[in-house]
């Protein structure tokens, strides 16, 4: 036999259930308070309440969260510097450091103006230390992504910290909102990366030894290693898993789910 291993880890509380992978069973479930300061110990405490003595069975873990939607609503994450090309930003981004640089491809990815790698390399040097990472955005960049690919190298030679292309995480030709998609991301990239490696790590002191998968804002899933990267993806996390739990307790194929956290209440109609 084999089992799965559901974890929500909350603003409030972390819960898990494990469920039978073949008759979708549910064998055990249990809840502990989110420890925020160090999200080993309400993991490893939520885990430690199951009564199963088969954790080696279990070979699939899939984990949702709220963390990512409560940091957005509260503010919080890393310090991130905005670097943009092709156009002005006339609305507020939610960025440490922003500045435009020249560059320009038009609407269909023809060069307009180059690059100047010098230019960038100032900035990059001036924000260093200011920054935990670098969101880059160009003006037609899903049509050409050429310059925000070469600022991202130089990112990695000058600075080593995260760099985020905003072509790689939206094709809409939305400049804005694929800007501010990108440093959402950068600010998210540290509250992630810690719940993944919390995670990892309390699964290792239970001898669980299988991939997990993290749930997307859509329902679907993604790898360990695509969150990690994309945690702007995570958004909505814990209220798509409830509406899928929901639907599947209930046997129901459409109807109202109402998730109410300790910070945000989510109304789903499906």
């Amino acid at each position: 036999m084999s089992f799965i291993l559901g974890m929500d880890t909350g603003g409030t509380y972390t819960d898990g259930v494990i469920v039978d992978s073949s008759s979708r069973d549910i064998i055990c479930k249990a809840k502990a308070l989110t420890t925020k300061e160090d999200l080993t110990k309400g993991l490893d405490r939520c885990i430690a309440e199951m009564d199963f003595d088969k954790m080696e069975d279990i070979t699939l873990v899939s984990l949702s969260t709220t963390l990512a939607t409560n940091a957005i609503v509260e503010g919080r994450g890393a310090k991130v510097g905005l670097i943009y090309m092709g156009m002005d930003m006339e609305e507020h981004v939610p960025a440490e450091m922003t500045v435009k640089v020249s560059g320009k491809f038009d609407i269909m990815g023809r060069l307009v103006e180059d690059i100047d790698k010098d230019e960038i390399k100032r900035i990059l040097k001036d924000m260093r230390g200011k920054v935990d990472a670098i969101a880059v955005s160009g003006y037609a960049s899903v049509r050409n992504p050429k310059h925000e690919q070469e600022i991202k190298r130089l990112v990695d030679e000058i600075l080593g910290v995260p760099a985020i292309c905003a072509h790689q995480l939206t094709s809409a030709l939305g400049f804005y909102h694929r800007t501010v998609t990108a440093v959402l991301n950068g600010r998210l990239i540290p509250i992630i990366d810690r719940l993944l490696s919390s995670t990892r790590k309390v699964l290792e002191k239970h001898n669980i030894d299988a991939p997990v998968m993290v749930v997307k804002g859509d329902g679907t899933l993604m790898t360990e290693a695509l969150a990690k990267d994309r945690p702007i993806e995570t958004i909505l996390s814990g209220p798509a898993a409830s509406i899928i739990g929901g639907l599947a307790l209930t046997g129901k194929k459409d109807g109202m789910v109402v998730d109410m956290g300790g910070t945000t209440t989510d109304i789903a109609d499906v």
